[in-house]
């Protein structure tokens, strides 16, 4: 009996308008790609959605808000006919655009703190040097050497001078 008496609670509690608005906000940032496109979407993110009906969306740049406040009806009408949620105004600003930040790399993908070799704090700094110089050795072995020079240069110096770093400044 009392689960039912919660069950309809809750269910009244659903419809009532305060909690329409954020559930019609997140049914629209969910079904946001959907409604304006691929291309779109990327430059683009619903913010708010008043009580009055406006959403505001911010957009990349200036040109994007120009360009998106052209299609604004048939936006409009499309959110209405796909989600039913009927709109007053969409409102695009660039004011509170933050670029996108970039994907983070899955956890398995990441190196493992548990299989880094155990090292002993160096006991002088002769001997701090020396690890390091073994490490850069060790790291250099496999790269190409400097047509000037003979030393190990990484790859991408090559390609983009021809030479290594110090090389190409004893150059310039």
């Amino acid at each position: 009996m009392a689960y039912t008496l919660l069950a309809t609670v809750l269910q009244q509690w659903q419809q009532a308008p305060e909690w329409q608005q954020p559930h019609h906000f997140l049914r629209i940032l969910e079904h946001w790609p959907e409604l304006v496109g691929a291309i779109v979407a990327e430059h683009t993110v619903p913010l708010e959605l008043t009580a009055e009906g406006v959403l505001f969306v911010a957009v990349a740049s200036s040109t994007w808000a120009h360009h998106l406040t052209f299609s604004r009806s048939p936006l409009r009408a499309k959110i209405q006919q796909t989600l039913g949620i009927s709109l007053s105004d969409i409102r695009f600003s660039h004011r509170d655009w933050h670029p996108p930040r970039p994907a983070i790399a899955r956890p398995e993908a990441l190196p493992q703190v548990g299989n880094l070799p155990k090292v002993a704090p160096a006991a002088t700094p002769q001997e701090a040097f020396q690890r390091w110089q073994a490490q850069l050795r060790q790291r250099s072995q496999n790269y190409p050497l400097c047509p000037r020079c003979h030393c190990p240069t990484p790859l991408n110096e090559l390609q983009r001078w021809g030479v290594c770093g110090p090389c190409y400044v004893r150059l310039a």
